[in-house]
């Protein structure tokens, strides 16, 4: 097939796009600058000769960009911890839905995927994220926009659309040229301050590989709707520490903060984030994530797909060497 995809300059859009041409398929990119194809995608062995030239807030370009193809994986979307960019990014993010996947429902594409978040379906004291969940979505911009873009994609999906939704945890592994994951600053600030803080949940993590895997899995058309988590594995605040020393070689101490103590932080940056001379993730949402992470019920892509994640140490450890190859370690 022709599958578009969407954000393929981004972490998880390469490494998408990488699995998908290596299961024979080939890959068109909807991008806004072809030249950042170059610095990511291509560093991973990616054919990147074919792309459009556009933006997902833009119906025409988009609807250039879908021409021809027969699949669409939807990838792109503005992430932003700057409160002043909320308004703009709801509305980048659920434009681009509805000239991607509303367009691609239109013209009668199937297989259509949406890569979702679990920001989507979180919500604090939950025990455990599967993809039925209601949608909640976040207290910050980008847990709001992710809500919002997941209502509309789940009512295409109750029109009978052929929409696919995968929810990704927290997204790590090797960069796609110099692009990481948002994780990964999680990952680069442990690895300098020597430690890993708190006392909850930690982090839920998934290889950005088997995210792919993934992804190509639902290339399958004739499914009809499908949601699948793909939120990873739990590790835990000691286990974080241990792992990410161990790949760093380095000794990171567990520093048992209250988890109160860390959302009151997060609530301060909150009220000082946007008088700060740079950009920081940390604010009550995240916070609020780190410390009450739920587990991830990933068990219907096994049973679907005979699908199995990579140890979390090893996806730890590959992120650690491209932050050191890229020169951030």
């Amino acid at each position: 097939m022709k599958v578009l995809i969407t954000g393929g300059t981004g972490f998880v859009g390469a490494w998408t796009a990488k699995a998908v041409q290596d299961a024979g398929h080939d890959v068109r990119f909807l991008v806004r600058n072809a030249g950042r194809l170059s610095t990511s995608a291509e560093k991973i062995g990616v054919d990147i000769g074919d792309h459009v030239l556009g933006d997902i807030a833009d119906a025409q370009s988009t609807a250039a960009a879908l021409d021809g193809c027969d699949a669409v994986i939807h990838c792109a979307a503005m992430v932003s911890t700057d409160p002043n960019r909320a308004d703009e990014m709801l509305h980048t993010n659920l434009e681009g839905a509805r000239n991607v996947l509303g367009a691609a429902v239109a013209a009668g594409i199937d297989p259509i995927v949406h890569v979702s978040s679990f920001t989507a379906l979180f919500r604090p004291d939950l025990e455990i994220l599967h993809a039925d969940l209601p949608v909640v979505g976040g207290s910050d911009g980008y847990g709001r926009s992710k809500a919002a873009v997941e209502a509309y994609a789940r009512g295409l999906q109750d029109a009978g659309a052929p929409v696919n939704i995968t929810y990704p945890g927290m997204v790590l592994g090797p960069p796609a040229g110099d692009q990481f994951g948002e994780a990964a600053e999680g990952v680069e600030a442990s690895v300098k301050m020597r430690s890993v803080p708190g006392r909850g949940a930690g982090w839920i993590v998934i290889d950005v590989r088997d995210l792919a895997a993934l992804h190509v899995a639902l290339l399958e058309p004739g499914h009809g709707p499908r949601r699948y988590m793909a939120g990873g594995q739990r590790v835990s605040v000691d286990q974080l520490a241990q792992m990410i020393g161990t790949a760093a070689n380095r000794t990171l101490t567990a520093v048992p903060v209250p988890d109160v103590a860390l959302r009151s932080v997060g609530r301060v940056f909150d009220v000082v984030g946007p008088f700060l001379p740079f950009e920081t993730p940390i604010n009550s949402a995240a916070m609020q994530y780190y410390t009450q992470m739920p587990a991830s019920d990933d068990a219907p892509s096994a049973r679907d797909f005979g699908l199995h994640w990579r140890d979390p140490a090893e996806t730890i450890a590959d992120t650690v060497e491209g932050l050191r190859e890229v020169g951030r370690l």
